[in-house]
């Protein structure tokens, strides 16, 4: 379910952003994510191109704001990670959206930093609404926090069954393991 790979444990992972990344640094990345504070990448280059666009036009947008009219470029990264090298990190794994998925990514979006120990995560990513929706949730919006019930409503409307799986890494130990393969301007 999570390799996609060239060789028995190689895989491929991208990243979508608007820096120039020459060294990953895992405390640079944005707060009160689904993960918590870290580096994404995702085994689904549309996804990652994707971002880097949307992330490009958000960055557009809060310059117009200011008065500010210049470029912003949008960069894929490509990245191969070999998963054989994951022996003595803590890794994370959660093979599908279920409860202790959401949970975890509830706890993570409403503490920062993160409030875990993984040095890598591996599981399904939450749509672009997910800081709403998990505000509803924590207000009862979809009954009581922590029933079944509300917890069912919730993942649906995050939609993880509608996107790709992401990686997180949480430390640098664990982001020292991706090897830089590619940069690209996307437009």
């Amino acid at each position: 379910m999570f390799s996609h790979a060239h060789s028995t444990n190689v895989i491929t992972l991208y990243h979508g952003t608007t820096h120039d990344i020459t060294k990953i640094d895992v405390l640079r990345g944005k707060p009160f994510k689904d993960f918590g504070q870290g580096f994404y990448t995702t085994w689904n280059r549309e996804s990652a191109v994707n971002m880097a666009l949307r992330n490009r036009d958000i960055e557009l947008r809060r310059l117009a704001r200011r008065g500010i009219i210049r470029e912003v470029t949008a960069y894929l990264y490509t990245f191969e990670f070999d998963e054989s090298k994951l022996a003595g990190l803590n890794v994370k794994k959660f093979d599908r959206a279920d409860k202790e998925w959401v949970l975890f990514a509830t706890d993570n979006r409403s503490h920062n930093p993160h409030n875990h120990s993984s040095d890598i995560v591996i599981g399904p990513t939450a749509n672009d609404q997910t800081n709403p929706t998990i505000q509803t949730y924590l207000n009862e919006g979809y009954g009581t926090v922590g029933s079944d019930r509300a917890i069912e409503i919730l993942i649906e409307f995050l939609e993880p069954h509608n996107l790709p799986y992401q990686y997180f890494f949480g430390t640098d130990r664990a982001a020292n393991l991706l090897v830089l393969k590619g940069r690209r301007v996307v437009k």
